[in-house]
């Protein structure tokens, strides 16, 4: 039906399709389509789609009667399926930061906006009116930055660009293979190839520049285990091997740990007091330390030492900052 939409909405002005004529055009593009198929599927169209299908008895033949006619995805979606892609449409909060945001609303519009369910909604208002998603602090990538990481993902082209690390004072340029594309806590990151260095690191995007898709490719490591490296990661930075990260909270914020899921290792022991012990296993421990920073006094670094060594230095500096004058 899609192609049938497609057929009759490229045809010339005055132009009208009967079904032999759909079926060579189906011919032409080396599929067999019947024209009893062709005309069930243009009936339902016409009925019950609702799509502006004039039909002319005389000479058996379609055409639209307006232009730019938008096909309707979702005619036959029941409530619970309307409320659900409402609620997922409002997660894809994330793309705020590259600006698609608008794309996506206009997309999902088109799809289903504009068409009744199978078991419509009656309501004063829209559905955003009552159900919402809020993704605060999405992340902020240049819209240029993600189309040229996506299509040097696609074509397995090489990628240059200028970064800035946070040991850096001044962007600079790198040649990336980039292997998966993933947003982590509203963040968009990348897990490349460092051509020049030969290793494969994680880049925050919200940090590139001047992106530059090239024409020359490169292969995607066969046993590249993506989500395995992901895994051990609390935010978006990854390390070397796993270490055992054990946190004992205070009762006051045992119940802001216990409603959420922070983590796919993440064990959690009850205390009689009311408070919780917490464990995650982590390769990488800079993310999970400004997240424990975040809890002040309500948090206690059991293991590692080093963790509870750097968590005590910065209570140390901050006291110091915020020491009264």
């Amino acid at each position: 039906m899609l192609e049938i939409h497609a057929f009759l909405g490229n045809a010339g002005a005055g132009e009208r399709l009967n079904c032999t004529t759909i079926v060579d055009r189906f011919e032409e593009s080396g599929k067999k389509v019947s024209t009893k198929t062709v005309h069930r599927d243009l009936t339902y169209m016409r009925r019950v789609l609702k799509l502006p299908i004039d039909y002319d008895f005389v000479q058996q033949s379609y055409a639209y009667t307006q232009p730019d006619v938008a096909f309707p995805v979702g005619p036959d979606l029941s409530t619970a399926e309307r409320i659900a892609l409402i609620v997922a449409r409002q997660a894809l909060g994330v793309f705020r930061g590259v600006n698609f945001a608008a794309l996506i609303g206009s997309a999902y519009e088109k799809l289903f906006g504009a068409y009744g369910t199978q078991h419509g909604l009656v309501l004063a208002g829209n559905l955003e009116d009552y159900l919402s998603v809020r993704t605060p602090g999405a992340g902020i990538v240049d819209k240029k930055v993600f189309i040229a990481v996506v299509l040097a993902l696609l074509r397995r082209c090489e990628l240059r660009i200028d970064y800035q690390s946070s040991a850096e004072t001044t962007p600079a340029q790198r040649r990336l293979a980039p292997y998966h594309l993933a947003c982590v806590d509203s963040r968009w990151v990348l897990v490349a190839r460092n051509l020049d260095k030969g290793e494969i690191r994680t880049y925050v995007l919200a940090r590139f520049s001047k992106p530059l898709v090239t024409q020359t490719s490169f292969e995607r490591p066969e046993n590249l285990d993506i989500a395995a490296r992901l895994a051990t990661s609390f935010g978006v930075w990854t390390g070397q091997g796993t270490q055992r990260v054990q946190l004992r909270f205070a009762p006051v914020a045992a119940h802001h740990i216990l409603e959420r899921h922070w983590h796919d290792t993440q064990a959690v022991e009850r205390r009689a007091d009311g408070g919780i012990d917490v464990t995650f296993d982590l390769s990488d421990l800079n993310d999970i330390t400004r997240w424990i920073l975040g809890f002040g006094g309500d948090v206690e670094v059991i293991a590692p030492p080093a963790l509870r060594a750097t968590i005590a230095a910065e209570g140390r500096r901050m006291t110091e900052k915020h020491a009264a004058r």
